[in-house]
């Protein structure tokens, strides 16, 4: 008799689990931590910052100070109003920080950080509002 392969095994319980009755379903984006909800939800003992620039003048700013520091923009949703940043100094590279953008009026933009680890919202304050603040 044929042994059947493990990986085939793995893939039958796999789809038995997922079309199972009152399963719930993660999301893939939650699986693997790209879930923004958290993010979101601390934006309330987070950081901000209003600057003299447009909606589109500001998101493109933090992606330019993102890109010349060497931070992944993990996620980027201009029409949402969020960047996702990873990777920055001496943080674990899954440590997460929230960017979130609001038009105040066609001159200025509220900036808001959040992140779950108070030390990388202390870095990314430092760098993107500091590098915000002398321009």
């Amino acid at each position: 008799m044929k042994k059947t392969p493990l990986a085939v095994l793995f893939i039958l319980l796999l789809a038995a689990a997922f079309t199972a009755g009152c399963t719930t379903y993660p999301t893939f984006s939650g699986m693997f931590g790209m879930e923004i909800r958290d993010l979101e939800e601390a934006r309330s003992s987070g950081r901000s910052m209003e600057v003299s620039a447009s909606y589109d003048e500001a998101f493109d700013r933090v992606l330019e100070i993102l890109r010349d520091n060497r931070i992944t923009a993990y996620q980027v949703n201009r029409k949402k109003g969020y960047i996702i940043a990873m990777d920055f100094p001496k943080q674990t590279d899954t440590t997460r920080v929230g960017i979130f953008f609001e038009s105040q009026d066609p001159g200025h933009t509220l900036i808001t950080l959040s992140s779950l680890s108070s030390t990388a919202l202390a870095k990314a304050d430092g760098m993107i509002f500091g590098e915000l603040a002398a321009k």
